[in-house]
Protein backbone atom coordinates (compact mmCIF):
# COMPACT_ATOMS: atom_id res chain seq x y z
CA UNK A 1 0.00 0.00 0.00
CA UNK A 2 3.01 2.45 0.53
CA UNK A 3 3.99 2.10 -3.34
CA UNK A 4 2.55 4.00 -6.19
CA UNK A 5 0.43 2.54 -7.93
CA UNK A 6 1.70 0.50 -11.05
CA UNK A 7 -1.64 1.30 -13.15
CA UNK A 8 -0.73 5.19 -13.61
CA UNK A 9 -2.83 4.93 -17.49
CA UNK A 10 -6.40 7.15 -17.60
CA UNK A 11 -8.80 4.95 -18.26
CA UNK A 12 -10.94 5.86 -21.59
CA UNK A 13 -13.79 7.59 -20.36
CA UNK A 14 -15.01 8.77 -16.93
CA UNK A 15 -17.53 6.62 -15.49
CA UNK A 16 -21.26 8.13 -13.70
CA UNK A 17 -19.63 8.84 -10.33
CA UNK A 18 -16.91 10.57 -11.70
CA UNK A 19 -19.55 13.10 -13.64
CA UNK A 20 -21.72 13.38 -10.30
CA UNK A 21 -18.48 14.93 -8.15
CA UNK A 22 -17.32 16.77 -11.21
CA UNK A 23 -20.66 18.96 -10.88
CA UNK A 24 -20.81 18.97 -7.14
CA UNK A 25 -17.11 20.22 -7.34
CA UNK A 26 -18.21 22.84 -9.38
CA UNK A 27 -21.04 24.47 -7.09
CA UNK A 28 -18.49 23.75 -4.06
CA UNK A 29 -15.44 25.68 -5.58
CA UNK A 30 -18.06 28.03 -7.76
CA UNK A 31 -19.35 28.82 -4.03
CA UNK A 32 -15.91 29.92 -2.57
CA UNK A 33 -15.37 32.89 -4.19
CA UNK A 34 -18.24 34.82 -2.62
CA UNK A 35 -17.48 32.89 0.46
CA UNK A 36 -14.04 34.21 0.46
CA UNK A 37 -14.60 37.66 -0.56
CA UNK A 38 -16.73 38.11 2.56
CA UNK A 39 -14.50 36.67 4.90
CA UNK A 40 -11.13 38.73 3.85
CA UNK A 41 -13.53 41.71 4.25
CA UNK A 42 -12.77 41.10 7.76
CA UNK A 43 -10.15 38.89 8.24
CA UNK A 44 -6.63 38.62 7.08
CA UNK A 45 -5.74 35.76 3.85
CA UNK A 46 -3.47 33.99 6.28
CA UNK A 47 -6.34 33.77 8.59
CA UNK A 48 -8.83 33.02 6.46
CA UNK A 49 -6.68 30.29 4.38
CA UNK A 50 -5.52 28.70 8.28
CA UNK A 51 -9.22 28.40 9.89
CA UNK A 52 -10.99 26.83 6.55
CA UNK A 53 -8.24 24.70 6.72
CA UNK A 54 -8.75 22.93 10.20
CA UNK A 55 -12.13 23.54 10.23
CA UNK A 56 -11.65 20.90 7.38
CA UNK A 57 -9.88 18.98 8.95
CA UNK A 58 -12.45 18.38 11.52
CA UNK A 59 -14.75 17.39 9.21
CA UNK A 60 -12.50 15.00 7.37
CA UNK A 61 -10.71 13.61 10.17
CA UNK A 62 -13.95 12.25 11.82
CA UNK A 63 -14.95 11.07 8.42
CA UNK A 64 -12.29 8.97 8.44
CA UNK A 65 -12.49 7.61 11.83
CA UNK A 66 -16.10 6.80 10.50
CA UNK A 67 -14.62 4.85 7.72
CA UNK A 68 -12.32 2.78 10.50
CA UNK A 69 -9.15 4.56 8.59
CA UNK A 70 -6.28 6.02 10.01
CA UNK A 71 -3.39 7.93 9.30
CA UNK A 72 -0.41 6.57 8.31
CA UNK A 73 2.27 5.58 10.68
CA UNK A 74 4.65 8.55 11.46
CA UNK A 75 6.54 7.46 14.35
CA UNK A 76 9.12 6.02 14.75
CA UNK A 77 8.93 4.65 10.83
CA UNK A 78 7.45 7.53 9.20
CA UNK A 79 5.31 5.85 6.53
CA UNK A 80 6.13 7.50 3.39
CA UNK A 81 3.16 8.51 2.26
CA UNK A 82 4.10 11.56 4.51
CA UNK A 83 6.82 12.47 1.79
CA UNK A 84 3.78 12.68 -0.52
CA UNK A 85 1.22 14.57 1.95
CA UNK A 86 4.46 17.23 2.06
CA UNK A 87 4.40 18.47 -1.75
CA UNK A 88 0.35 17.69 -2.26
CA UNK A 89 -0.09 19.69 1.33
CA UNK A 90 1.55 22.79 0.04
CA UNK A 91 0.71 22.64 -3.72
CA UNK A 92 -3.32 21.57 -2.40
CA UNK A 93 -3.81 23.95 0.36
CA UNK A 94 -1.55 26.10 1.95
CA UNK A 95 0.09 27.96 -0.95
CA UNK A 96 -3.09 28.42 -3.58
CA UNK A 97 -5.45 29.26 -0.59
CA UNK A 98 -2.67 31.93 0.83
CA UNK A 99 -2.36 33.51 -2.79
CA UNK A 100 -5.81 33.73 -3.92
CA UNK A 101 -7.38 34.90 -0.60
CA UNK A 102 -4.48 37.77 -0.90
CA UNK A 103 -4.84 38.53 -4.44
CA UNK A 104 -8.66 38.85 -3.78
CA UNK A 105 -7.89 41.72 -1.47
CA UNK A 106 -7.06 43.84 -4.56
CA UNK A 107 -8.65 41.87 -7.90
CA UNK A 108 -12.29 41.63 -8.91
CA UNK A 109 -13.28 38.42 -8.78
CA UNK A 110 -14.12 38.38 -12.91
CA UNK A 111 -10.07 38.34 -13.41
CA UNK A 112 -9.37 36.13 -10.48
CA UNK A 113 -11.85 33.42 -12.36
CA UNK A 114 -10.21 34.19 -15.70
CA UNK A 115 -6.39 33.69 -14.42
CA UNK A 116 -7.63 30.61 -12.41
CA UNK A 117 -9.19 29.18 -15.77
CA UNK A 118 -5.57 28.81 -17.02
CA UNK A 119 -5.12 25.68 -14.82
CA UNK A 120 -6.69 23.22 -17.74
CA UNK A 121 -4.00 24.23 -19.69
CA UNK A 122 -0.98 23.53 -17.39
CA UNK A 123 -2.44 20.25 -16.16
CA UNK A 124 -2.61 19.52 -20.27
CA UNK A 125 0.79 20.34 -20.87
CA UNK A 126 2.22 18.92 -17.51
CA UNK A 127 -0.10 15.35 -17.89
CA UNK A 128 1.21 15.38 -21.44
CA UNK A 129 4.56 14.79 -20.40
CA UNK A 130 4.28 12.40 -17.26
CA UNK A 131 0.61 10.39 -17.50
CA UNK A 132 0.55 7.71 -20.41
CA UNK A 133 -2.95 7.40 -22.32
CA UNK A 134 -3.47 11.50 -21.16
CA UNK A 135 -1.27 13.60 -24.32
CA UNK A 136 -1.36 16.61 -26.23
CA UNK A 137 -3.90 16.44 -29.37
CA UNK A 138 -4.87 19.42 -31.61
CA UNK A 139 -9.05 18.38 -30.81
CA UNK A 140 -7.60 18.87 -26.66
CA UNK A 141 -5.72 21.87 -27.25
CA UNK A 142 -8.32 23.77 -29.49
CA UNK A 143 -10.74 22.70 -26.78
CA UNK A 144 -9.26 24.10 -23.53
CA UNK A 145 -8.68 27.54 -25.82
CA UNK A 146 -12.02 27.59 -26.76
CA UNK A 147 -13.05 26.89 -22.99
CA UNK A 148 -10.92 29.81 -22.29
CA UNK A 149 -12.21 32.05 -24.79
CA UNK A 150 -15.94 31.32 -23.53
CA UNK A 151 -14.95 32.35 -20.03
CA UNK A 152 -13.38 35.45 -20.80
CA UNK A 153 -16.66 35.88 -23.27
CA UNK A 154 -19.32 35.38 -20.31
CA UNK A 155 -17.08 37.10 -17.61
CA UNK A 156 -16.67 39.74 -20.06
CA UNK A 157 -13.57 41.42 -22.01
CA UNK A 158 -13.79 44.54 -20.20
CA UNK A 159 -11.91 42.12 -16.86
CA UNK A 160 -9.08 41.82 -19.19
CA UNK A 161 -8.66 46.00 -19.20
CA UNK A 162 -7.04 45.47 -15.58
CA UNK A 163 -4.16 43.11 -16.78
CA UNK A 164 -1.19 44.17 -15.70
CA UNK A 165 -0.82 47.91 -13.95
CA UNK A 166 -1.11 48.43 -9.95
CA UNK A 167 -2.51 45.09 -9.36
CA UNK A 168 -0.07 43.28 -11.24
CA UNK A 169 2.05 41.04 -9.03
CA UNK A 170 -1.99 39.81 -7.32
CA UNK A 171 -2.92 38.30 -11.09
CA UNK A 172 0.82 37.01 -10.82
CA UNK A 173 -0.03 35.18 -7.43
CA UNK A 174 -3.35 33.84 -9.23
CA UNK A 175 -1.36 32.44 -11.80
CA UNK A 176 1.08 31.15 -9.56
CA UNK A 177 -2.16 29.42 -7.28
CA UNK A 178 -3.29 28.12 -10.56
CA UNK A 179 -0.12 26.62 -11.78
CA UNK A 180 0.37 24.83 -7.89
CA UNK A 181 -3.29 23.43 -8.38
CA UNK A 182 -1.76 21.58 -11.72
CA UNK A 183 0.91 20.44 -9.86
CA UNK A 184 -1.07 19.40 -7.47
CA UNK A 185 -3.53 17.31 -9.60
CA UNK A 186 -0.91 15.60 -10.90
CA UNK A 187 1.15 14.75 -7.46
CA UNK A 188 -2.48 13.01 -6.64
CA UNK A 189 -2.81 11.21 -9.36
CA UNK A 190 0.93 9.39 -8.78
CA UNK A 191 0.49 8.85 -4.72
CA UNK A 192 0.44 5.62 -3.42
CA UNK A 193 -2.76 4.03 -2.74
CA UNK A 194 -4.54 5.86 -0.19
CA UNK A 195 -8.07 6.40 0.66
CA UNK A 196 -9.27 9.62 -0.27
CA UNK A 197 -10.41 10.42 3.59
CA UNK A 198 -6.61 9.90 5.24
CA UNK A 199 -5.21 11.10 1.44
CA UNK A 200 -7.72 14.49 2.16
CA UNK A 201 -6.66 14.73 5.84
CA UNK A 202 -3.03 14.40 5.69
CA UNK A 203 -3.29 17.00 2.93
CA UNK A 204 -4.80 19.37 4.81
CA UNK A 205 -2.73 18.23 7.80
CA UNK A 206 0.46 19.36 6.16
CA UNK A 207 -1.28 23.09 4.71
CA UNK A 208 -2.69 23.99 8.52
CA UNK A 209 0.82 23.32 10.19
CA UNK A 210 2.55 25.38 7.51
CA UNK A 211 0.26 28.41 7.71
CA UNK A 212 -0.17 28.45 11.67
CA UNK A 213 1.93 30.41 12.61
CA UNK A 214 1.20 33.08 10.39
CA UNK A 215 -2.00 33.05 11.12
CA UNK A 216 -1.75 32.97 15.05
CA UNK A 217 0.49 36.23 14.51
CA UNK A 218 -2.27 37.79 12.71
CA UNK A 219 -4.88 36.86 14.72
CA UNK A 220 -2.79 38.21 17.72
CA UNK A 221 -4.04 41.71 16.41
CA UNK A 222 -7.02 41.00 14.63
CA UNK A 223 -10.52 41.86 16.35
CA UNK A 224 -13.29 39.72 16.67
CA UNK A 225 -15.11 39.11 12.89
CA UNK A 226 -19.08 39.33 12.47
CA UNK A 227 -20.83 36.61 12.53
CA UNK A 228 -22.06 36.81 9.22
CA UNK A 229 -17.62 36.53 8.31
CA UNK A 230 -17.28 33.39 10.79
CA UNK A 231 -20.41 31.67 9.11
CA UNK A 232 -18.42 32.85 5.45
CA UNK A 233 -14.80 31.32 6.42
CA UNK A 234 -16.93 27.93 7.87
CA UNK A 235 -19.16 27.11 4.71
CA UNK A 236 -15.89 27.48 2.70
CA UNK A 237 -14.40 25.21 5.18
CA UNK A 238 -16.66 22.81 5.20
CA UNK A 239 -17.54 22.58 1.96
CA UNK A 240 -15.02 23.98 -0.94
CA UNK A 241 -12.14 22.36 1.64
CA UNK A 242 -13.33 19.58 3.35
CA UNK A 243 -16.19 17.66 1.21
CA UNK A 244 -13.92 19.33 -2.10
CA UNK A 245 -11.00 17.69 -0.83
CA UNK A 246 -12.12 14.02 -0.55
CA UNK A 247 -13.90 14.30 -3.78
CA UNK A 248 -10.86 15.94 -5.77
CA UNK A 249 -8.64 12.89 -4.44
CA UNK A 250 -11.53 10.13 -5.48
CA UNK A 251 -12.19 12.20 -9.00
CA UNK A 252 -7.98 12.70 -9.71
CA UNK A 253 -7.48 9.30 -9.24
CA UNK A 254 -10.55 7.96 -11.14
CA UNK A 255 -10.65 9.97 -14.05
CA UNK A 256 -7.22 12.09 -14.04
CA UNK A 257 -5.80 14.83 -13.40
CA UNK A 258 -7.07 16.57 -17.49
CA UNK A 259 -10.93 15.71 -16.21
CA UNK A 260 -11.09 17.28 -13.16
CA UNK A 261 -9.06 20.50 -14.15
CA UNK A 262 -11.89 21.96 -16.82
CA UNK A 263 -14.00 21.71 -14.00
CA UNK A 264 -12.40 25.55 -13.65
CA UNK A 265 -14.35 25.92 -17.35
CA UNK A 266 -17.67 25.57 -15.43
CA UNK A 267 -16.95 27.88 -11.95
CA UNK A 268 -18.06 31.22 -13.47
CA UNK A 269 -21.16 29.52 -15.17
CA UNK A 270 -22.14 28.61 -11.69
CA UNK A 271 -22.02 31.64 -10.34
CA UNK A 272 -24.28 33.03 -13.09
CA UNK A 273 -26.53 30.47 -12.79
CA UNK A 274 -26.49 31.24 -8.91
CA UNK A 275 -27.35 34.91 -9.60
CA UNK A 276 -30.29 34.11 -12.15
CA UNK A 277 -31.59 31.64 -9.72
CA UNK A 278 -31.39 33.86 -6.66
CA UNK A 279 -31.04 37.05 -7.54
CA UNK A 280 -33.29 37.25 -10.32
CA UNK A 281 -30.71 38.44 -12.94
CA UNK A 282 -31.07 37.97 -16.40
CA UNK A 283 -29.11 35.90 -18.93
CA UNK A 284 -28.28 38.18 -22.08
CA UNK A 285 -27.88 36.39 -25.67
CA UNK A 286 -23.85 36.97 -24.85
CA UNK A 287 -24.25 34.95 -21.97
CA UNK A 288 -25.86 32.15 -23.59
CA UNK A 289 -23.13 32.47 -26.45
CA UNK A 290 -20.32 32.34 -24.18
CA UNK A 291 -22.09 29.15 -21.93
CA UNK A 292 -22.49 27.33 -25.50
CA UNK A 293 -18.86 27.99 -26.47
CA UNK A 294 -17.77 26.71 -22.82
CA UNK A 295 -19.78 23.61 -23.34
CA UNK A 296 -18.52 22.94 -27.08
CA UNK A 297 -14.81 23.65 -25.61
CA UNK A 298 -15.29 20.43 -23.11
CA UNK A 299 -16.83 18.24 -25.55
CA UNK A 300 -13.91 18.69 -27.78
CA UNK A 301 -11.04 18.10 -24.86
CA UNK A 302 -12.52 15.46 -23.99
CA UNK A 303 -12.76 13.68 -27.67
CA UNK A 304 -10.56 11.06 -28.02
CA UNK A 305 -8.22 11.66 -31.02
Amino acid sequence: MNQPSSDNQIKQQPGRGDWIRYVVLVCLWGSAFSLSKIAIAELSPTIVAAVRIWVAIGLLYGWMIFRKHKLPQIWPRPDARWLWFLPVGITGSALPFLLNAWAMQSLDSGLVAILLATMPLSVALLTHFTIPGDQLSLGKVGGLVLGLFGIILLIGPAALHDLGGPTAIAQFAVLLSAATYAVNSVLVHFMPETPPSVAATGMLLIGGIALAPFALIDASHTPMPSLGTMVAVVALALGATGLGSILYMQTVRSAGPSFIATSNYFVPPFAVFVGVLFLGEKLSVLAFAALAIIFLGILLERKKS
